[in-house]
């Protein structure tokens, strides 16, 4: 562009020395259209190019020394196939008379119409414009015949042009190509129209400008239109462009729905000396975003600086999404995603952009905090932050659940996400790549959060990533009366992505948690639970299928919803039987427990457990076997043994069964559980228990009698022992009597 604006001084230039030269001849004297020839061979003896002066070369005297012309076209150079480099269809000078004589140029508006001009690089490099050029002059080799320079203090750049005054300029439907054969590529410039207002270095200079343009690399073509009000101090080096408004509609292929329009308006001033600029009453629109702000830079030849703020007007996040052609996240609420605002104070360098105050709005959510952007070679920034979130519901920025047809059976449950597992969850989606790019560290709490229609608070996460390696620890939160702890790790330098997860939840609720979590409180209680996990994998599915770890559970003052293992045993004790229960003695739904506790240990997505125990006023529980992950299914035996009967109905049947282990199947999927006696182990043990029973009675009978038979015989031996007694008194009677 720079050779651009020399090459079209060259050609005022020349058109100056043209008027000049015109201006000169007395038109009372002679006829300048007499000089034409001359004119066109003395441009050929210094360009080696065609000048031709096709129209008469008009001259006025008074009150203006004015000239006109018509057509005028240069030669190109040789070797080009575009036989003109320039063209001007018309163009008008006149300079007032009488202030010439004090010194001082008035000018009336400059007009140049129809402005051709080629510009061209051949392929050896060679262009269109070098012969016109000139020979540098050395900055060493001064002849000794040169006169010295005048000594003198050089006058401020303003000074030769302080009495300077013009009407203003037209350039009207001028029109500028480049053709750039040894790179391939071709801009050009067309239907340009510059036109200003009176030109005087002590006032404002307003300014319009407009044109059309094409380019083939990058492919692409448009129209703008500028206006501002330009005011200079040449001694003092000061620009200031106010009430500057730039429209442009720009069209090509790697374009967003092919086009872009622009809208721009901002005050600017610039100071040289100083190096610094200022960006005020600053608005940019386009694609349905607004910005709109000020800045402050210095330092603007060198390492730039700059502070300023930053506004983003409310827009629709998804509306833009589509707008730029990339498919918007398709969400839970519809409604989600459909504001977002930003402000910010904005500092530092092109090497260092620091965002400070930062708030941004999104829907119904406020973030807060600061944000550090630190450039360098590497493909991604490195980011600092610290933010807070006031409150926000996840849940609406998830995909919609998906209704499971008739075919396809029930859905799968969206698994329960803690704020390690679903950061982690989040990172996952990530390709390696980007991953092992990621330099970050910052902290991010949230006051209120709601994720898988649970309800966390207080939530405080820090995060490192550096060289392929994400940590996400402390991680804290408040759930459900309780605290949560959490530690994960991802490793992204092998070809799989590495999780690994520690993560404790203390005094929890469970009812209101599993309630608001699957919409049914299954199990009641206060509990911990602790976990160690490692998987591998970028999918859920393959997560899943590479969980490894333990973990454990512990649970008291609760119980477990819509399985009455009592009611249970009953049921079997009444089959055994051949009995039926009475009505009403079943409507009691739930095990309660005074404690709960198990162990788990996962291997691949198959979790499995033997120390299950469960203690309640009635029962002990204790369990063995396994659920597995990937297939959602349940293959367990829960142990049962009634330690104590309920008073009331029943307590006489289960009083019968006590200290009995009663074995019951739990089966099914995670959706459609089965619970399922062992009715065969019962029976077992009935039998052996009534086997045990009747041993005992029948040792208890024979001891009986063989008791009452020693008796029996006791008594004979004592009855015939007194009637010998009898005997032998009576024969003593008989013998003394007499």
């Amino acid at each position: 562009m720079k050779k651009v604006f020399k090459i079209i001084a060259a050609l005022l230039g020349l058109l100056l020395v043209v008027v000049l030269a015109a201006m000169l001849i007395v038109p009372l004297v002679f006829n300048p259209n007499d000089y034409k020839g001359e004119i066109e061979q003395q441009v050929k003896a210094a360009t080696g190019r065609e000048l031709t002066i096709d129209d008469d070369i008009e001259l006025t005297l008074f009150p203006w020394i004015g000239v006109s012309l018509g057509e005028v076209t240069l030669g190109n150079a040789a070797g080009f196939d575009e036989a003109r480099f320039a063209r001007i269809e018309r163009a008008e000078l006149k300079l007032r008379l009488m202030p010439l004589l004090s010194q001082r140029v008035e000018a009336s508006t400059v007009i140049l119409h129809g402005l051709r001009l080629n510009l061209a690089i051949a392929e050896d490099g060679t262009t269109n414009w070098d012969d016109l050029a000139g020979e540098a002059v050395s900055d060493t080799a001064v002849s000794p015949d040169t006169p010295m320079a005048d000594t003198a203090a050089p006058s401020s750049p303003g000074t030769g042009l302080a009495a300077l005054a013009i009407g203003g300029l037209h350039i009207e439907d001028a029109e500028l190509l480049y053709d750039d054969k040894a790179s391939g590529v071709r801009y050009a410039v067309k239907q340009l129209n510059l036109k200003t207002g009176p030109v005087s270095l002590n006032a404002p200079l307003d300014v319009a400008f407009s044109s059309q343009f094409e380019a083939s690399e990058p492919d692409m073509s448009g129209q703008l239109e500028l206006k501002t009000r330009l005011q200079f101090d040449l001694n003092n080096e000061r620009y200031n462009f106010t009430a500057t408004t730039l429209d442009a509609t720009v069209r090509g292929s790697d374009l967003p729905q092919g086009q872009a329009v622009v809208k721009l308006a901002a005050d600017i001033d610039v100071d040289m000396q100083q190096q610094t600029a200022a960006l005020s009453a600053f608005r940019l629109a386009s694609y349905g975003i607004e910005l709109s702000g000020a800045v402050d830079a210095t330092q603007i030849l060198g390492d730039v600086a700059f502070d300023g703020t930053l506004l983003v007007s409310e827009f629709n996040p998804k509306t833009v999404m589509q707008t730029f052609e990339i498919a918007p996240p398709e969400t839970a609420d519809a409604t989600a995603m459909s504001s977002m605002q930003l402000t910010t104070r904005i500092n530092g360098t092109l090497q260092q952009y620091n965002l400070q105050d930062l708030q941004i709005i999104l829907d119904q959510s406020r973030i807060e905090g600061d944000l550090q952007l630190a450039m360098s070679d590497a493909p991604m920034p490195a980011v600092n932050y610290a933010l807070t979130i006031d409150q926000i519901d996840a849940d609406r920025y998830l995909p919609p659940v998906v209704e499971a047809s008739e075919a396809a059976g029930a859905s799968k449950p969206t698994p329960m996400a803690t704020p390690a597992s679903g950061a982690g969850a989040a990172a996952s989606t990530l390709p390696l790549e980007t991953l092992r790019e990621l330099k970050v560290n910052g902290t991010f709490d949230i006051g209120k959060l709601k994720l898988s229609e649970l309800n966390l608070s207080e939530i405080k996460t820090t995060v490192a990533a550096k060289a392929g390696v994400i940590r996400l620890h402390p991680i804290s939160a408040n759930l459900y009366q309780g605290q949560y702890q959490g530690d994960i790790k991802l490793d992204a330098r092998g070809d799989v992505l590495k999780l690994a997860l520690n993560e404790a939840m203390k005094q929890i609720h469970v009812g209101p948690l599993l309630k608001d979590y699957m919409g049914d409180d299954k199990v009641r209680g206060i509990g911990t639970v602790l976990a160690k996990l490692t998987a591998s994998g970028e999918t859920p599915e393959a997560i899943t299928k590479t969980l490894n770890g333990s973990a454990s559970i512990a649970f008291v003052d609760g119980a477990v919803k819509g399985v009455n293992i009592v009611q249970l045993i009953r049921e079997a004790e009444a089959k055994l039987k051949g009995k039926t229960l009475p009505p009403g003695s079943g409507e009691y739904k739930d095990t309660d427990f005074a404690e709960m506790k198990a162990s788990f240990n996962i291997t691949n997505g198959l979790v499995k457990n033997n120390d299950l125990s469960i203690k309640s006023p009635f029962i002990r529980v204790g369990g063995d076997g396994q659920v597995n992950l990937v297939t959602e299914t349940i293959d367990y035996l829960v142990k049962t043994v009634i330690t104590k009967a309920e008073q009331g109905q029943g307590g006489a049947e289960l009083d019968a069964l006590r200290g009995l282990t009663i074995p019951v199947r739990v089966g099914g999927t995670f959706t459609e559980p089965t619970f399922k006696p062992e009715l065969g182990d019962l029976l077992k043990a009935q039998a052996k228990q009534a086997l045990d029973e009747e041993k005992a009675k029948l040792k208890a009978e024979l001891e009986q009698l063989e008791a009452e038979k020693k008796a029996e015989i006791q008594q004979k031996i004592d009855a015939e022992k007194a009637r010998a007694e009898e005997k032998v008194k009576d024969k003593l009677k008989g013998l003394f009597g007499r």
